[in-house]
């Protein structure tokens, strides 16, 4: 099966195609406010290699919205086309009370460190940030609860991806990459991360975020250079597999039929 053309294809697309690639079928996901790529990446899942992949919206509670002209996973217009519909209250509760309904979280923030941990509050002095961001809401549980979280972050710079980061609305690895297991929390932590560069995972000993592949219009050295910290690199590091024709189609013809991806 033939690949596109990479100039073709926009980089929120390649973003969708590499989430959906990583989902299993049977699992159980949650996506937040911004999701458009999840959404997207979930749709593409399901149309291919995990038919039985279940997602909802954390802000609305709809459950599996059908291959539809892509909105924002809150959108009150998706209601009509999903499966199922969550009260409120009931959302809440699975948000922030059960331990073990989630295998999946897709989460972003405005910050990252190395090892993981999200930023979604607000960068610079707490008493005037120089950016405010959309707040905890529900990432600091999702990232404690959920078997594991993928991170897509739309910004790949010094000023995202910082060797600390100034606020900890949710935790990868803790501020020393051991933390988890001594704060009990049940979930595994991140176990991808997409940028506009490459994609990355974490060190099995240490959880250092390391380097897996490099998108074909990036470079190792143009990584390093526009990261705050010391990355690990994998022994063997490829590059991105960019999306088949197959792929790029049922995003277009289907799941995104208005473009949203490639605005």
């Amino acid at each position: 099966m033939g690949t596109t053309g990479i100039s073709a294809v926009s980089t929120q697309e390649f973003f969708a195609v590499l989430l959906a690639r990583r989902l299993s079928d049977e699992a159980v996901g949650i996506l937040g406010t911004r999701s458009e790529v999840a959404a997207a990446a979930c749709a593409l899942a399901r149309l291919t290699t995990a038919p039985g992949l279940w997602f909802m919206s954390g802000p609305s509670g709809v459950v599996n919205p059908r291959p539809h002209d892509l909105k924002p996973i809150a959108d009150e217009a998706l209601i009509e086309d999903a499966e199922a519909l969550l009260d409120l209250t009931d959302n809440v509760d699975l948000i922030d009370w059960s331990r073990r309904t989630f295998d999946f979280a897709v989460l972003g923030g405005i910050q990252v460190d190395r090892f993981g941990n999200l930023n979604t509050v607000a960068a610079g002095d707490w008493a005037k940030p120089k950016v405010r961001g959309p707040g905890a809401i529900g990432a600091s549980v999702l990232a404690a609860h959920a078997r594991e979280f993928f991170i897509v972050m739309h910004e790949h710079t010094t000023r995202s991806f910082r060797p600390v980061v100034d606020f900890v609305s949710a935790v990868g690895f803790g501020r020393t990459g051991r933390e988890r297991e001594r704060l009990g929390l049940p979930g595994r932590g991140p176990s991808l991360l997409i940028s506009p560069l490459g994609t990355f995972d974490f060190a099995a000993d240490d959880h250092s975020m390391r380097v897996r592949t490099v998108h074909p219009w990036s470079s190792l050295a143009e990584i390093r250079e526009r990261t705050g910290f010391d990355l690990l690199v994998h022994d063997e590091v490829g590059e991105s597999p960019a999306p088949t024709e197959a792929e790029l189609r049922l995003l277009r013809t289907v799941i995104d039929r208005t473009g949203v991806l490639r605005r």
